[in-house]
């Protein structure tokens, strides 16, 4: 019988294979200050950074499971990620996510159940992202 609170290699190599994975880059920014800062109209501006490239198992949630599972997601597309654990801290602090060319909500600009992680056994995650 297997651990579920520790890493599964057979589960592990599975989410780096090509074959089944789909490649995920996520943007993280840095705030920049110019002369014209005013601390109480935080006018700071966002600068992306290079990619980070995962790889995950990614799957479109369809319309119907949107409404029905009452996810408060819109009904244009949502895709759901299923990770590595040591990912959700980078889920949670992106500034981007691109997958197949197409953005996504990230995690802190989220409203409500829009965008959700979820721990599942054996040190993997659940992340909903929905389209932009």
């Amino acid at each position: 019988m297997d651990n579920i609170k520790k890493r599964n290699l057979e589960l592990s190599k599975l989410l780096k294979d090509s074959n089944f994975c789909t490649k995920i880059s996520i943007y993280f920014s840095v705030k920049s200050f110019g002369d014209d800062y005013d601390p109480y109209e935080n006018n700071y501006t966002l600068t992306d950074n290079n990619p980070l490239t995962i790889k995950g198992y990614v799957r479109e949630i369809s319309y119907e499971s949107l409404v029905w599972r009452k996810m408060g997601t819109k009904e244009m597309g949502a895709k759901e990620i299923i990770c590595e654990e040591k990912y959700a801290s980078w889920f949670r602090i992106a500034s981007r996510i691109v997958i197949d060319g197409d953005d996504y909500e990230v995690y802190r600009e989220a409203v409500g159940m829009n965008s959700y992680i979820q721990k599942l056994p054996c040190k993997t995650i659940k992340v909903v992202v929905r389209k932009k």
